[in-house]
């Protein structure tokens, strides 16, 4: 069986809409299901955060040594731990990207937006030609259009509490597909993934700098998730409510790499109520992302 209809198959039994964008680096084989619709990036943003900053760094305008402090106006609500920690503390350019990337922090993320710049970001992915991922939105601005609150400060059990009560908001910006929301199509974050793969994001020197935080991800249930001991990604995940996504590099032989994009969503409206249901249903589409990751390994090992 061909691997198109294998994943096929796969996203058939997920029973969610799955998008997959996979480039085979040395062959240029690709393969493209849904490539082209638009999908909520959740914190897959962050790649082109960090493609921005390792600009930025080439031009001189940045440094990884250069530390900004932390305090209470940066803070965000997890993922992450830098909101817990006390102000004051003065991470490096380089901790707070490492962050971003391997953890998902997004205290760290709306810290590096606000000094790199949000229109820097959105130019750059301009310049790339990359005009199908948009970036309009920082974390912060995220959670404020979907929660009750988005103060880091607050009892963060009973803010769950209002938000279960309140229910998945889909209505609200964070789940929007137009240029408004931060979102994109699986094509044009696998041409980015290629990029920094290649060297061209901004240079060999920047490219290897930001493979070597993705390299270091500890979020590994989604594409990586049923692949041998010892395999390598360089990827990051996303995550809201009824969205799972990871983008990456599948390292599958020294001289075999996959570039590849699993954006997904689906209704998680009918297991709200129920903490079982969803567990089963979130843990359902992350084990059909890790079978696209292990399909595509397999194919070009």
């Amino acid at each position: 069986m061909k691997l198109r209809e294998q994943i096929e198959q796969v996203i058939e039994a997920s029973g969610a809409q799955f998008g997959v964008a996979l480039r085979h680096l040395e062959s240029g084989e690709e393969l493209m299901l849904e490539a082209d619709s638009y999908y909520v990036l959740a914190s897959t943003f962050k790649v082109p955060v960090l493609v921005e900053a390792f600009f930025q760094i080439q031009a001189g305008s940045l440094s990884l040594d250069e530390r900004l402090p932390l305090r209470t106006a940066d803070k965000n609500l997890p993922s992450g731990v830098l909101t817990f920690f006390e102000d004051g503390l003065t991470p490096s350019v380089r901790d707070l990207l490492t962050l971003m990337i391997i953890i998902s922090d997004n205290t760290a993320t709306d810290m590096m937006m606000k000094r790199l710049g949000k229109a820097n970001i959105n130019a750059r992915l301009r310049a790339l030609g990359l005009d199908h991922i948009h970036v309009p939105l920082t974390v912060r601005e995220i959670f404020d259009s979907m929660l009750p609150s988005s103060d880091p400060t607050q009892d963060l059990h009973q803010l769950e509490v209002e938000a279960h009560r309140a229910g998945p908001r889909h209505d609200s910006l964070a789940y929007q597909l137009g240029p408004e929301n931060n979102v994109g199509t699986p094509r044009d974050m696998t041409r980015l993934i290629c990029l920094i793969f290649e060297g061209g994001a901004p240079d060999r020197a920047g490219s290897d700098g930001a493979l070597g935080i993705l390299l270091q991800q500890q979020l590994n249930d989604r594409l990586p998730r049923f692949l041998p001991a010892g395999a390598r990604v360089a990827h990051k995940t996303g995550t809201l409510s009824g969205v799972r996504n990871d983008t990456g590099i599948l390292y599958a032989r020294d001289d075999s790499h996959v570039a590849l994009t699993v954006f997904t969503r689906w209704d998680d409206q009918q297991v709200w109520d129920d903490p079982r249901a969803a567990w089963r249903r979130t843990v359902a589409v992350d084990s059909a992302i890790g079978e696209v990751g292990r399909l595509a390994f397999d194919a070009y090992r």
